[in-house]
């Protein structure tokens, strides 16, 4: 049987019956068509973007099938789901050549490559399913925080692994960076998800600051062991790794702005609904700071290679069981988050 999916908008009200009128046989082989913004929650709507909005009350498997459907989410699904099977292909790469979990020296390593394939496991996960109500459309960002902020954390974990000098400046930072990071990380999910109950849509740029903030304090933290090496650079070689790390950074300040500027739909609305929209630049950016993250840390393991004998062991806590205990503690703010949600929405349900 072939598919054939329905690509034009149409009232809500109408989509939502044709949903209802077809049988499980007849949503497997076919789409319910988008809608414009007006037929949908506010919650749900994207500044600048008119078009292409999913019907919400829809079974899972519709937003599961949505995948294959032009909606103003498909490619920021595509682009994180395709960020994902880049780092899997990373760390397949990387298993050839090193014992990822014999080899404590490559635990850092491991516990990395698994908090960017979480990260945009997340994402995809949030921007699949957002569409089906507003309480999954509040908890699915709450669960792409939560991936963002472990990201958070298991970058902290290669860059003070990996990247570190020598001299260091801060001994207690040397020490102490992974157990900040899990803190800083559970700060990321919580501050920006704190941030969709302190405003009401349409959301002011204020959101946008608390969660740019919250997720530049982590990156800082983990590019401490990167900023001294460039420092200390004058009085010391400079190394092939740093060229991918600064190649991260920079993609990190593009993602950044795309992520805050909402340009170009800014200047052109509903034009950029499908296909150029910022989000989904903000997406590919960062498909490409993990691409060079890896790259840099490929060139920062044959640097270390020769001193693995003399360097101190990496400990499960300061790598796989860090990345464990922060999976657990965004869990934990997930679940909380979406009780409160869950509530708020109620009463604003008696209320109306």
């Amino acid at each position: 049987m072939i598919i054939t999916p329905v690509w034009e908008d149409v009232p809500c009200d109408h989509a939502h019956t044709t949903g209802k009128r077809g049988d499980s046989n007849r949503m497997a082989t076919s789409f319910v068509p988008t809608t414009t913004r007006q037929y949908v929650p506010e919650v749900f709507h994207v500044p600048h973007v008119e078009t292409g909005f999913r019907t919400p009350h829809q079974p899972w498997r519709y937003y599961l099938y949505s995948f294959f459907q032009k909606h103003n989410e498909c490619i920021n699904c595509w682009t994180h789901l395709l960020g994902m099977c880049l780092a899997v292909l990373r760390a397949a790469e990387f298993s050839q050549n090193h014992d990822m979990l014999g080899d404590p020296h490559m635990w850092p390593l491991t516990a990395g490559i698994v908090t960017m394939v979480l990260m945009y496991l997340c994402s995809t996960i949030a921007h699949c399913f957002s569409n089906k109500s507003e309480l999954v459309h509040y908890t699915a960002f709450m669960i792409d925080y939560a991936g963002i902020g472990l990201f958070g954390v298991g970058s902290v974990i290669l860059h003070h692994h990996y990247c570190h000098d020598d001299a260091w400046v801060s001994p207690w930072l040397q020490t102490n960076a992974v157990a900040v990071s899990v803190v800083m990380g559970t700060l990321v999910c919580l501050c920006c998800s704190a941030t969709m109950f302190m405003y009401e849509p349409p959301y002011p740029f204020a959101r946008t600051v608390w969660q740019m903030s919250a997720v530049v304090a982590i990156y800082l933290l983990n590019s401490v062991p990167i900023i001294l090496r460039l420092v200390q650079y004058e009085t010391g070689p400079w190394h092939s790794s740093l060229d991918h790390h600064i190649q991260q950074m920079a993609w990190f300040a593009l993602a950044g702005f795309f992520f805050g500027s909402d340009i170009p739909q800014r200047f052109f609305p509903g034009y950029f609904d499908f296909v150029g929209h910022s989000h989904q630049i903000f997406h590919l950016c960062i498909i490409m700071v993990t691409e060079k993250q890896l790259d840099g840390i490929t060139h920062e393991l044959e640097r270390l290679a020769p001193k693995f004998s003399t360097m101190a062991l990496p400990t499960f806590w300061n790598s796989i069981g860090a990345v464990i205990l922060a999976t657990l503690l965004n869990s934990i703010v997930v679940v909380f988050c979406h009780f409160y949600a869950r509530d708020m929405l109620v009463k604003k349900e008696k209320v109306e």
